[in-house]
């Protein structure tokens, strides 16, 4: 071992310690897959190691979970483990169209446990050395809406990155249809890079070959090609008494259970992990996915989701129901949910009457996407009990933006349209309409100009100031640092978004008399050279974002330009004359925050699993 490497350990096991934990009893290979996911980084890898110690003793028992606990989702019959594939690792498959979502989360993610554990503890031959891996097939025939659940992928996936560090060799995806190629962008956003480029999707010839090549034929079951016969997981027992032992795996072997005298079952399988994105047999793959239109005339239709809207008679709410009918999105139900002060009033929505029930935790009963917009405090409260039914939930609140593991979603936002273009710093001024406020806060700069121009004085009861013919610096509270919440949301979210740590991100967010859509002056400054002319370019060909910049005419965007429009308008694009060269620009940009900031995005979020 390299000094180093040496070095690094010890470094590790220090911060372990100081975690209050320990690695006495783990081997070099066990620690250095920690080490490994963290980029070699001690005190990361530290506490994630405390973390899968604290995880395990909480969740696995020392025996593992037996079958007897999982026992409905293992009757679906949809997990295979299949021997050594050519290099030597086990291979699961996993038939994701005989899957239905489970009704009990804490079962599945059991489940998930029991299927990582049993397929790596099958490649076990004599003691566990801590590094082993596992090779995946994820087999997406006949799937359909019915039968897909993205949070099932997520968790699993989750699971592997969080608590099975560096234990995935390979993941094929085979079949996959396009329709599901939205559901997958959506899924990768909680993949981290590494998982990532660990995934295989199979379209061509060309790839089939080499998925047939790198498994080999004797675990390769017939129906795909091979020479093995399926084998389901449950129809596999440890050679003796398994225990558990110092990675995550029970340490013996498994035989089939018809065959327990002499079969020495040499591999196995990873669950496919589909519990929030063609043909039985595998030939012909086919050459390209089909293509599906999101935009299906809206009705009630059975195949399609059930849909719950939170928070449905405020501002955002309303939005929802004006998008979700002007993108024509298919829904099989809708449930209207409002507080207890709202509950009872009456909406039309579709040429269809729906009274608007009050927000309990039953509420989310048989939904499949929540859309919310109520606020942080109501999204913390309801988002997590709509997720443990098994309800995707899409939050427009900022309660869950800087949750680790959740996602903060922009679905115009494409990181490889930017390759090659980074941006070392970014000043942004800000200037948010009455909207970002609520309805209440858009009548009362209503009601406040009637009487400022009747010479009364104004009512202030969203704001403790005078708005009308007014501007001020955002009402959020000021934190010790001098900014605001909002500035600092800004900051944060922009390198979440970005995925960047980095970007250095200053702020100023100004409250202006203006109903809706929101304006921002935005300085860049860039790694590299970047010209306006470029980054007109650019900015003309991004999704979701037209120019409005006529220098002769004096025409640039406002607010008036976006509202109730989906697209973000750009102009006033220059460069900074106060950089050299070509690296600073200038822009300024005007959107709808109700519409497209936040209405708009949720749906196209929700349209990405359809």
């Amino acid at each position: 071992m390299e000094e180093s490497q040496e070095l690094t350990l010890t470094q590790l096991r220090k911060s372990v310690e100081k975690l209050s934990s320990s690695t006495e009893g783990y081997e070099v290979p066990t620690l250095m897959r920690f080490l490994i996911a963290r980029s070699m980084n001690p005190d990361k890898a530290a506490k994630m190691f405390v973390d899968w110690q604290k995880w395990r003793a909480s969740m696995v028992p020392p025996n593992g979970i037996p079958d007897s606990e999982v026992k409905d989702e293992l009757d679906f019959k949809r997990i295979y483990l299949q021997g050594l594939t050519k290099s030597g690792q086990p291979l699961v498959l996993c038939q994701v169209s005989k899957h239905f979502p489970a009704k009990d989360p804490v079962t599945f993610k059991k489940f998930v446990v029991h299927v990582l554990d049993k397929t790596l503890a099958s490649g076990i031959r004599d003691k566990e050395v801590g590094d082993e891996k596992l090779v995946a097939v994820i087999d997406l025939s006949n799937i359909s809406y019915k039968n897909l659940d993205a949070r099932g992928f997520i968790t699993g996936f989750q699971f592997l990155q969080s608590y099975y560090p560096e234990r995935l060799a390979k993941c094929y995806i085979l079949h996959m249809p396009g329709f599901f190629l939205t559901v997958w962008k959506f899924i990768c956003r909680f993949l981290d890079k590494a998982t990532q480029e660990k995934i295989v999707i199979v379209t061509d010839e060309e790839e089939e070959k080499k998925f047939k090549e790198e498994i080999g034929v004797d675990a390769l079951p017939e129906e795909y090609g091979g020479q093995a016969k399926l084998t389901l997981i449950q129809d596999v027992l440890p050679r003796c008494s398994s225990s558990s032992d110092v990675g995550s795996t029970n340490s013996q072997p498994f035989l089939h259970r018809r065959r327990l005298r002499n079969l020495s079952l040499t591999a196995a399988t990873m669950a496919t992990l589909t519990h929030q994105p063609p043909n039985t047999h595998f030939l012909p793959l086919r050459a390209k996915p089909r293509t599906f239109s999101t935009r299906v005339k809206m009705s009630l239709n059975e195949s399609a989701p059930s849909l719950a809207v939170v928070g449905v008679t405020g501002a955002v709410g309303q939005e929802f129901l004006s998008v979700l009918s002007d993108r024509d999105f298919p829904y099989s139900s809708i449930k209207m949910l409002a507080s207890k002060r709202s509950a009872g009033k009456h909406l039309s929505f579709d040429g269809r009457n729906y009274t608007v029930e009050e927000l309990t935790a039953e509420s989310f009963s048989g939904v499949d996407i929540a859309l919310f917009s109520a606020g942080g405090s109501i999204s913390k409260k309801f988002g997590p009990l709509a997720a443990e039914r098994g309800t995707i939930v899409v939050d427009n609140s900022s309660a869950f933006r800087m949750v680790e593991g959740v996602p903060l979603v922009i679905p115009e936002v494409n990181p490889e349209a930017m390759r090659g273009i980074r941006v070392k710093r970014m000043v942004v001024s800000t200037y948010q309409a009455a909207s970002g406020a609520g309805a209440a806060a858009m009548e009362e700069l209503l009601q406040q100009t009637r009487e400022v121009l009747a010479g009364k004085p104004p009512t202030c009861n969203i704001f403790d100031q005078q708005y009308a013919f007014n501007l001020f610096s955002h009402n959020a509270p000021v934190t010790e640092n001098g900014y605001n919440e909002e500035e600092m949301k800004l900051v944060k979210e922009t390198r979440k978004i970005w995925n960047d740590t980095e970007v250095k991100v200053t702020a100023t967010c100004i409250r202006v008399p203006v109903m809706r859509a929101h304006a921002e002056s935005v300085n860049l400054q860039f790694e590299n050279p970047l010209d306006e002319n470029t980054a007109r370019e650019l900015l003309k060909k991004a999704p979701g974002v037209y120019i409005i910049d006529d220098r002769s005419s004096n025409t640039f965007p406002t607010p008036l330009d976006v509202s109730n429009k989906d697209d973000v308008a750009v102009g006033r694009i220059r460069r900074d004359v106060s950089q050299d060269g070509n690296f600073g620009l200038d822009i300024f940009v005007c959107g709808d925050q109700i519409r497209k900031g936040a209405a708009l995005n949720a749906v196209q979020i929700a349209e990405m699993l359809l």
